[in-house]
């Protein structure tokens, strides 16, 4: 039987990832999952492909409270110095990012939140949050991953305990399959849990962010070439796939996955 294995978020777009036991998705994709984002001094999004060790930044947000809590360590790691920064969102400036071809509108976060995040980055950065949620995903809302896949890159590498699922940062980790099954789902509608039901749309070209550790933010391992080494494609390395939605619904860890599902 197929299942959700974990369930990930990440409140704002490139830190660490959050689990969680239970997620609603909307229309959108899931409320709390990339709510906020950073943008650098020229307006463009800031994500781990620019400053790594953005990952080492845990963040929570509760969408009903309207509350952040950023939890910034030490410019270097290990460093004991670190700010929790909790608070009620307040919303100033407004601002447009593009974010994969997609003009994001949004508005600038007030309060220290940016000014923290300056001093950890090293640079002018500002925490902006979209008008609308679910609006700061790549391509598509919903990003679904196999351990079955995870566990078949490690053998390429020769250690099948080698990949963390934080390092390619899915929302959905399924339990179940077959490697790369997910890949065979592309055009056909699943089921996850009792309620939420999704099309999967395309495979997920994956970026440098992956070659990073998910701890870290440090690059360590070249995923990218050894992905192509076995699944070779001129036009990206893919692993894992993407989804839309087409009907809203509560997932946990542990509800049963149908596919192909049809009402």
């Amino acid at each position: 039987m197929i299942s959700v294995e974990n369930i990930y978020i990440s409140p704002v777009k490139s830190l660490s990832l959050l689990e969680t036991d239970v997620v609603h998705v909307g229309a959108n994709g899931i409320v709390e999952d990339r709510r906020l984002y950073l943008i650098d001094e020229n307006g463009a999004v800031l994500t781990q492909r620019k400053i790594g060790a953005l990952v080492r930044i845990q963040a929570r947000y509760k969408a009903d409270a309207e509350e952040l809590t950023l939890v910034i360590p030490g410019v270097s790691p290990g460093d004991p110095d670190r700010k929790a920064l909790t608070g009620r969102i307040r919303l100033g400036d407004s601002v447009v990012t593009t974010m994969w071809g997609r003009q994001v509108k949004g508005r600038i976060v007030e309060g220290d939140w940016s000014q923290a995040l300056t001093e950890f980055c090293g640079q002018p950065v500002r925490l902006a949050q979209s008008e609308m949620p679910g609006e700061c995903y790549d391509e598509y809302p919903v990003s679904l991953l196999s351990q079955a896949s995870l566990d078949f890159l490690g053998k390429q590498f020769g250690d099948p305990h080698t990949f963390e699922s934080k390092r390619f940062r899915p929302n959905f980790l399924l339990g179940g399959c077959e490697p790369h099954q997910e890949d065979d789902w592309i055009g056909e509608v699943i089921r996850l849990g009792p309620d939420l039901v999704i099309q999967v749309i395309a495979r997920d070209p994956r970026c440098d962010i992956t070659t990073h550790n998910p701890e870290t933010g440090d690059r360590d391992i070249d995923t990218l070439r050894l992905i192509l080494s076995y699944r070779p494609n001129a036009r990206a390395p893919f692993f894992g796939v993407y989804g839309v939605v087409v009907r809203p619904g509560a997932v946990s860890v542990g509800d049963q996955v149908v596919t192909p599902f049809m009402e």
